[in-house]
């Protein structure tokens, strides 16, 4: 076993000090910065060249003690390239510091290297994965479930079927992955585009899946108003559109293609076993029951309550599950009191088929998009719906993580989106020029304690109940399709009616740069970046682009708020060093080991390898980015502990047992240490910590295969050192 029989921990520990990291790593600010010693050149041809700390003449690390106060910044170094290249490629791709940009970096005498690496980075694939991950958490995308589904369609949660063939998660767990990570791929699209990036609050497009699609459209079908019962939603879409229903008492469930057809005979035709099971022979069923539903008449067939059909029909589709069958007024002939659940008639890649769809009213003489209309949807880049759906304030995955009822009447999702569009919330402070109408004096009457939040708060969620009910549904309510809104915030007034209004007034709000520049700090540094004119040079760099996030990203990964490299007037806090959270870190692993997803970030673990769901199971413990419910400041931890070490000590151990054939089964020792050092420890030749790191390691080898050990398992356990070392679970060392 990796680490049995030599000290792996000790090791481990060596390999922290050659790497600059003392007492473990965590984030340092205001003070100190960890591994941030300063630069030496050797010398000789540039290939001698090393950059970043050196070590004593006898090959033993040195300890570290600060340097001098760095000037107005009132920190004890600055962060050198070594450090600052390493933390900031990390965070954009995952992989590690080349040589030659090392070296670009200690040899940039104006400042244009890192801008220039920083573009280079934004622009290959691996990035994605990370811009993905960011979005998901930023635009609050991630807190979906099977209660929340069936909720924005007005109907009980219920169990649902697995497909089967191949074996994967359930339609349900399929369809809330789709949302987390619809916006998350729409924001990136309007990144790679070049688009403003205030379009994640107005754009008509979102990256979507055939199944995405289906939902959309039934659920602008399917109205569920205010406070509507169970059986209270009216269709308005296809309402007469099956007019029978067929149901097989024996197998096989016809094809989709089949089922979806209006000329085909199986045209809307369902296997049901609960007919063979639960009927009895004396209700006198055929292989067919052909339910009439525009009509019950006592003793004929009926599924459900027959007013509910597009339901069962989008039900039986997107979830397999088919609706109970029985004879009007005649308890005796009953399929049961559950419906019969299938294996959705979806096609599992209807779920991962994503392209930019376009949503749109339908014209004069057009109809809205049925809902049924599979085949051609698969096919389609566009989408006609009633309803307003624009950016993330309408989204599926914003509105199923912050559901509403009437008791709360969209109080929280309207300060939810404060929070994501403008990096604030209702502070509880009176405004002394305003009062409204709105204001509900129940809650919150003048003088109270809460009445400062309310006074803007319920004037404000008025933009969304004019345009959704409760279960957010299109809002037919004509008392409330009339309600104007009004909005009072960061000394913008504005007023109007409808989530369009909304959107336009955020999207052009003064605090919508100045907050996604803080998102992206918290991503880097584990904290907000200090205010003043470093802040607001980015910011109007940002703006001046008109909005171009590939702008932000450059202006302020490349800014001293984030390197730490030059001393920022008036500023007293460095940079931060911090742990690789969950997805840094497993993003590493990834690319550096050139393992697809080797933590099943991104995939459901019915589609996990094996190894993808041992590292996945090591890893849920360690801490990610997270956000939290009335909170604008995103859930961030940055410092270690026994757990999250022993966790990702784990997920180390797992790789190095499990993945080192994948990565190393062509290469020779030396090849392999070299390959541990410069890719999995980020330690390119020219960084002044290579030549120590990479004896550490063969030291360890030699140590183990002393021991007995074979020269695999003794490489094993070098590369479960190099996992656990600074530069592969920690960022900006």
């Amino acid at each position: 076993m990796i680490g049995k029989h030599f000290p792996v921990g000790g090791l481990i520990a060596a390999a922290l000090s050659v790497t600059g990291c003392y007492e473990g790593i965590g984030s340092v600010s205001g003070g100190g910065v960890a591994g941030s010693t300063g630069a030496s050149s050797g010398a000789g041809s540039e290939e001698s060249v090393s950059v970043g700390p050196t070590d004593s003449d006898d090959g033993e690390p040195q300890d570290w003690e600060p340097g001098p106060e760095a000037g107005e910044c009132a920190v004890d170094e600055l962060l050198t390239p070594h450090a600052y290249g390493t933390k900031i490629k990390t965070l954009l791709t995952g992989l590690p510091l080349e040589d030659a940009e090392l070296l670009a970096l200690a040899s940039d005498d104006d400042g244009t290297a890192l801008p220039a690496l920083i573009e280079t980075w934004m622009a290959i694939s691996e990035s994605d994965a990370v811009l993905e991950r960011f979005f998901r958490t930023a635009f609050q995308q991630t807190s979906g479930n099977n209660e929340s589904i069936f909720y924005l369609i007005g109907v009980n949660a219920f169990g649902v079927a697995p497909f089967r063939n191949p074996t994967s998660a359930r339609a349900d767990v399929l369809l809330n992955k789709n949302f987390s990570d619809s916006f998350a791929k729409t924001a990136l699209q309007l990144v790679r585009d070049g688009r403003p990036f205030n379009e994640v609050l107005t754009t008509e497009t979102y990256m979507m899946t055939t199944a995405m699609m289906m939902f959309i459209a039934f659920n602008d079908d399917f109205i569920v108003a205010d406070e509507a019962g169970y059986y209270d939603q009216t269709s308005r879409t296809t309402v007469g559109h099956f007019p029978t229903v067929r149901l097989l008492r024996d197998p096989p469930q016809p094809p989709l293609e089949e089922v979806v057809d209006p000329s085909h005979p199986n045209w809307m035709t369902f296997y049901s076993s609960k007919i063979s099971e639960e009927i009895s022979d004396g209700c006198g069923v055929g292989p067919v029951i052909t339910v009439d539903t525009t009509e019950q008449v006592p003793g004929e067939w009926e599924i459900g309550r027959n007013g509910k059909i597009p339901f069962y029909i989008f039900d039986a589709i997107m979830f397999g599950r088919v609706e109970i069958v029985r004879r009007f007024q005649d308890p005796g002939c009953s399929s049961g009191g559950a419906g019969s659940v299938n294996e959705p008639l979806l096609a599992r890649s209807d779920f991962t088929d994503w392209r930019p769809v376009t949503m749109s009213k339908p014209g004069p003489g057009e109809e809205a998009t049925y809902f049924y209309d599979i085949l051609n949807m698969r096919d389609s880049n566009e989408l006609r719906i009633h309803g307003e759906r624009l950016g993330f304030l309408t989204h599926p995955g914003f509105l199923s993580t912050w559901l509403t009822n009437e008791d709360n009447s969209m109080r929280v999702i309207i300060n939810q989106a404060l929070i994501v569009a403008l990096g604030a919330s209702f502070d509880g402070e009176t405004v002394s020029d305003f009062t409204s109408e709105a204001i509900n004096q129940e809650h919150a009457a003048p003088g109270t304690e809460c009445y400062g939040c309310h006074q803007q708060l319920d004037p404000m969620r008025d933009f969304y109940r004019a345009s959704f009910s409760n279960h957010y549904s299109e809002q037919l309510d004509p008392l409330r399709q009339d309600l104007q809104a009004e909005f009072v915030f960061g000394d913008v007034e504005a007023s109007g009616s409808g989530i369009r209004d909304l959107a336009d007034i955020l999207a052009e709000h003064p605090y919508f740069p100045y907050a996604w520049a803080q998102k992206l700090c918290w991503y880097a540094n584990a904290e907000a970046c200090a205010e003043g004119d470093e802040l607001d040079r980015v910011v109007e760099a940002f703006v001046t682009s008109n909005l171009d996030f590939r702008v932000l990203v450059r202006e302020l990964m490349s800014s001293p708020l984030v390197t730490g490299k030059d001393c920022i007037s008036g500023t007293d806090s460095g940079t931060s060093t911090m742990i690789a959270r969950r997805s840094t870190f497993c993003q590493q692993l990834s690319v550096r080991l050139g393992i697809d997803d080797v933590c099943a970030l991104g995939i459901h673990v019915e589609d996990a390898s094996s190894l993808q769901r041992d590292v996945a199971r090591a890893a849920a413990s360690i801490p990610d980015d997270a956000f939290s419910r009335a909170v604008v400041e995103p859930i961030i931890i940055a410092e270690t502990g026994l757990f999250t070490r022993a966790n990702r000590e784990a997920v180390c151990d797992i790789v190095a047992r499990d993945a080192f054939e994948t990565t190393f089964g062509t290469m020779n020792q030396e090849e392999v240490l070299d390959y541990l050092v410069e890719k999995v420890m980020a330690l390119p030749p020219s960084d002044a910590r290579h030549g120590a790191a990479r004896d550490i390691l063969l030291e360890h080898v030699a140590d183990a295969m002393d021991t007995g050990e074979t020269e695999q398992v003794a490489l094993q356990s070098a590369m479960a050192v190099a996992c656990m070392s600074p530069g592969a679970s920690g960022v900006g060392f």
